[in-house]
């Protein structure tokens, strides 16, 4: 059989196929996360923003936890706590089994036993500027506490929770971006077209 020699053209085309297809796993593989909408308010006080994971259910880690942007907010007293990717002001700490998740829900169960905690602060333990979801009263007060200032300062805000509750929802799942669409079909057309190309130089000969 006679060895085929790819045109510039055709190499090109094989290039930006293999490119486009390598971008189109990328986003899929990105779009794995999942982002919860958290909106909760104790009082006057409320902390809205989301929490996103890597896209795991069941029982979660803090290595499941990729990224947030919380706003806390009582009265005239306000913080953004920010993730790695959101401004990263703030760290989150993980502790226990209580955080679980679903594909479209994110709870804490704030009635486990085993000394769980669930905290998005500035700073490590300082007691400054936090959201917090705790089974007992050490790190965080038991329940569900808003400090857009400091512990017990002005805007501290706390709630004694029980049970397994539901502290984020996943909002309109998104819908692929046109610019995507495009690159799938300009991926598929450019592989047909090396298809092709590849039988007629077999039929030659």
């Amino acid at each position: 059989m006679k060895r085929m020699h790819w045109s510039p053209a055709t190499r090109l085309a094989r290039h930006t196929a293999t490119v486009l297809i390598s971008l189109l796993l990328g986003a899929v593989a990105a779009e794995a996360d999942i982002t919860y909408n958290v909106d909760r308010t104790i009082g006057s006080a409320s902390a809205v923003g989301f929490i996103q994971t890597d896209g795991n259910t069941g029982t979660l880690s803090l290595s499941d936890i990729v990224d947030w942007n919380l706003n806390l907010i009582n009265g005239p007293y306000s913080w953004d706590l920010e993730g790695p990717t959101s401004g990263n002001n703030s760290a989150v700490y993980l502790v226990g089994s209580d955080v679980t998740a679903s594909a479209t829900q994110l709870f804490f169960n704030f009635s486990g036993t085993d000394d769980g905690y669930f905290l998005f602060q500035t700073g490590p333990h300082n007691g400054d500027t936090y959201y917090c979801d705790a089974t007992f009263n050490g790190i965080c007060v038991q329940g569900e506490s808003i400090t857009p200032t400091y512990y017990l300062g002005p805007g501290f805000a706390n709630f004694p929770q029980t049970g397994n509750q539901v502290i984020g929802n996943v909002g309109r799942v998104p819908e692929p971006s046109y610019s995507l669409l495009l690159a799938v079909l300009l991926g598929l057309g450019l592989i047909g077209r090396l298809r092709l190309k590849v039988f007629n130089r077999v039929i030659r000969g």
